[in-house]
């Protein structure tokens, strides 16, 4: 069964990526700001919101889906925009698709490894480790409401209270999802290490980060910036780990800029 894809607008193609445990209603904030310059595809990823779950859920199975949502939808040219764990979905699509029809990369709040060690410190919170995702598996096994209860807070700025009305809304979508879909998809999403593709990915990419996020340092976007060939970053200083959200008037201000350079018109359908 195909995903559930929104599809609205028209204008450069842009395709929004949402985090894991999310869908695509969470980027509310540029559909309205957006929709009359832009083609907005919105898709639920499989196993979030109205999308089923795929036999393969892991992050390659996310990312062929959305090679085949591209293809159906006959999508050219588009500025991919991954937020989180779409990152990741976007940055195995390029891996394995390539980027030839990819005019651009929006990377927010993201790294490019979940696990930290010796040699590597910009995973997770800083110190995400294989005990750690150990137990976070076994804690949203075993109650995924609680889970997603306490992971809550950390979402939003470390010093800046998120809006009651956006807290509370988030608060009753994510219990919705299933526990086992979001422990495959976290387990595949732990083991994936894109070190080695940054530097090979030769296409426009701006990195967005939450100068508040308490899941990335700032650290984290500005080793992606200094490693990708053409990337620039961009911290919104009052965001946690959804800046789109957050501060959405700022993050729409410069997706507008970045997918007008970039973005090349889409033929008509």
């Amino acid at each position: 069964m195909a995903m559930h894809v929104r599809d609205i607008g028209s204008g450069p193609p842009l395709v929004f990526l949402h985090g894991w445990s999310c869908h695509g209603g969470f980027f509310a904030p540029q559909v309205e700001a957006l929709q009359g310059r832009f083609r907005l595809l919105l898709p639920d990823l499989p196993g979030h919101g109205q999308s089923p779950a795929i036999a393969d859920l892991t992050i390659s199975g996310l990312a062929d889906a959305l090679h085949d949502m591209l293809g159906q939808y006959r999508v050219e040219r588009p500025v991919l925009v991954g937020w989180s764990m779409g990152a990741m979905v976007a940055f195995d699509y390029l891996r394995r698709h390539g980027w030839r029809n990819i005019a651009g990369l929006v990377i927010e709040d993201m790294t490019a490894r979940l696990f930290t060690d010796a040699g590597w410190r910009l995973g997770l919170g800083g110190g995400f480790d294989a005990a750690q995702n150990a137990a976070t598996l076994s804690l949203m096994r075993a109650d995924w409401r609680g889970f997603s209860a306490a992971s809550l807070p950390h979402l939003f700025a470390r010093h800046h209270a998120p809006e009651a009305a956006l807290k509370d809304w988030i608060g009753a979508e994510m219990p919705k999802n299933d526990p086992a879909i979001m422990a495959a998809l976290w387990a595949s999403m732990a083991a994936q290490d894109f070190r080695d593709l940054l530097p090979r990915l030769d296409l426009p990419c701006l990195v967005i980060h939450g100068g508040e996020s308490q899941l990335y340092a700032p650290e984290v976007s500005e080793w992606l910036a200094a490693t990708l060939p053409r990337a620039r970053r961009l911290c919104l200083e009052h965001s946690g780990h959804m800046p789109h959200l957050e501060q959405h008037a700022e993050f729409n201000t410069a997706l507008a800029e970045f997918a007008a350079t970039f973005a090349a018109p889409e033929p008509a359908r």
